[in-house]
């Protein structure tokens, strides 16, 4: 028996790097997944456990910024499936390494588009699916970096201080209607998106990518990068009736590094 058993669950961001993790994750705890992504994650869904109800994951096709496909969207998965009982809001896109004053808009419009704006749309069509059932989970992946300032990646912190603080607000407005919603903090973790951030610096300073990473891993408190099966172990925790009295929060998931509350 898993925690989750024959709940619905939609991971955004779920073709590879933490959105993979996470449907993983749900699946081996006995959720049927449905994993949405601009790119093809049939890979992610054909590779995951059916529910224990025998049903399959499934794989869509998603801009989280269009918010009439992700409407569409979500009520064909709520019509098809019978309820939506798990929301993982993980797509996401990073930015060049800059300066704030050297940003241009088209990155800030594009960050704030994927990150923000797409959460949004997520969380409100999910949302209202979970109101009228009266529970649900939505979980969203902020960062650190919306937690702490983080020089050169101003625009994409900015992005996920919101992410904490819009968190916030969905937490008590959907309370009253049984639905929790909570945010996970990744650290400094092994991703694609990690490997073009450390080679970015290191091309800047003249220096190797990957001793830097070496580095990075080894000034952490727990002396690693955090995995995909992390923020995996971590999420599938906050879907579960284990974490039914916690809402609003914000959870490090960092090995210790850049403690803060």
């Amino acid at each position: 028996m898993g925690r989750l058993d024959n709940r619905v669950a939609v991971v955004t961001g779920s073709a590879r790097g933490l959105g993979a993790g996470i449907a993983r994750a749900l699946a081996n705890d006995g959720a049927v997944v449905v994993c949405a992504d601009m790119i093809d994650a049939a890979p992610t869904a054909e590779s995951l456990p059916a529910s224990p109800d025998g049903r399959s994951a499934a794989a869509i096709r998603l801009d989280v910024t269009d918010s009439t496909a992700v409407d569409a969207a979500f009520a064909d998965i709520a019509r098809e499936y019978g309820s939506l009982d798990i929301l993982a809001n993980n797509a996401g896109v990073a930015q060049p390494i800059a300066d704030v004053i050297d940003t241009p808009d088209e990155v800030v419009d594009r960050v704030f588009a994927v990150n923000v704006k797409g959460m949004i749309a997520c969380s409100r069509a999910g949302g209202r699916i979970m109101r009228e059932q009266r529970r649900g989970r939505i979980i969203n992946t902020a960062s650190q970096t919306g937690r702490h300032a983080w020089p050169g990646w101003g625009v994409y912190s900015a992005s996920k201080f919101a992410v904490v603080g819009i968190t916030q607000v969905l937490a008590l407005e959907l309370a009253q209607y049984g639905v929790t919603v909570n945010c996970v903090c990744p650290g400094t973790m092994v991703t694609d998106m990690m490997y073009t951030g450390f080679g970015e610096s290191a091309a800047s300073m003249g220096r190797d990518r990957d001793e830097l990473v070496r580095e990075k891993a080894e000034s952490i408190p727990l002396g690693r990068m955090g995995t995909a099966e992390d923020m995996g172990a971590m999420v599938a925790f906050i879907a579960s009736d284990d974490a039914q009295f916690t809402t609003g929060a914000a959870f490090n998931l960092t090995g210790g590094e850049m403690v803060f509350f």
